[in-house]
């Protein structure tokens, strides 16, 4: 079978490019370029794509911002009691707060934490090991090492908690959430 790409090309799902910025890497401080794309895609809607290859070092920046509540306060409540609600898809914005009541976790955004799309189990997951090595420099271990535990445990799909995306910028959503309970709040 001989098929050219263009067979393939479809325009319609092409990012346009919005602008292109010199900056400084983050890593080594050489000049290097910042694109910016607007992507418009089914379901989701338009997303801004940031892009940064530092030809000096090789360091990679990537980025998504989905632009359906831009501008306004949402906050995205998860029940993760199904196995099905552990992958729902969504985007958690560079400036989003992230909490689980039911384990007194609460994530303030802060200057190094990028936007990313996920899911909840990979959120659990990636809390559980970022939190674990601090626990022997606390002032109570056990009860850290067993927060982990209970994160895991949550990754797993064993014990249900609730999963709180409260966002002032209004750039977190959900992509994708197929029979799993969930409520997103946009304030004017």
């Amino acid at each position: 079978m001989n098929f050219e790409l263009r067979e393939f090309a479809d325009t319609r799902y092409v990012p346009k490019k919005l602008s292109e910025q010199t900056v400084s890497c983050p890593v080594c401080n050489a000049e290097t370029k910042l694109s910016i794309y607007a992507h418009d895609v089914p379901v989701v809607g338009t997303l801004l794509l940031f892009v940064l290859t530092c030809p000096n070092c090789g360091y990679r920046y990537r980025d998504s911002v989905p632009l359906a509540h831009a501008g306004k306060h949402v906050r995205i409540t998860i029940k993760l009691n199904k196995p099905q609600a552990l992958s729902a898809l969504l985007y958690r914005s560079p400036y989003a707060n992230v909490s689980i009541p039911e384990l007194d976790i609460e994530i303030n955004a802060g200057p190094a934490n990028p936007g990313e799309i996920t899911t909840p189990e990979a959120l659990l997951l990636k809390l559980a090991e970022t939190l674990f090595p601090l626990c022997t420099s606390v002032d109570n271990p056990e009860k850290c090492f067993d927060v982990v535990k209970k994160l895991v445990q949550a990754a797993n799909g064993e014990v249900p908690v609730t999963l709180v995306i409260d966002d002032p910028s209004g750039l977190s959503t959900i992509l994708k959430a197929t029979e799993c309970e969930y409520s997103v709040v946009v304030e004017s």
